[in-house]
């Protein structure tokens, strides 16, 4: 207890400001740090959710040959909506080589803006290929 009432008087004699300066220098790298990794989870979060919803879109076309495009965005958008991501620009094809194949795309454009920095954007984007049933 004695050497901490030593250190704080001591830091309170000295009136150079050198702890001070030190500090916000180093606190001010050390908090853009941080929010970096905060903008880097909120990226795979948002990746991550694109994948899932991807695989919702695909269950409903794997389930049913008569699907329709608006089914499969309305599984994915909803999806991403309940875990609070944007709506995707969805593409749903069909073809028919010895059984029909579903081709589901998920495209899905954020913006982020950084403070002290600019806004950037990105793309997440998933696809996948499923064969349907009857």
């Amino acid at each position: 207890m004695r050497l901490v009432h030593h250190r704080f008087s001591s830091l309170v004699r000295d009136e150079s400001g050198a702890e001070a300066v030190e500090f916000a220098i180093v606190s001010t790298v050390f908090f853009m740090f941080l929010i970096g990794i905060a903008y880097v989870g909120i990226m795979v979060y948002t990746n991550l959710a694109v994948h899932w919803a991807l695989e919702k879109g695909a269950r409903v076309a794997a389930v049913n040959t008569s699907t329709t495009q608006t089914a499969v965005a309305t599984a994915i958008n909803g999806y991403l909506n309940s875990m609070g991501v944007s709506s995707a620009t969805v593409t749903y094809t069909v073809a028919n080589v010895s059984f029909p194949v579903a081709t589901i795309t998920a495209s899905l454009k954020q913006t982020y803006s950084v403070p002290l920095f600019s806004n950037f954007n990105i793309t997440y984007s998933a696809n996948t290929t499923v064969p349907q049933g009857s």
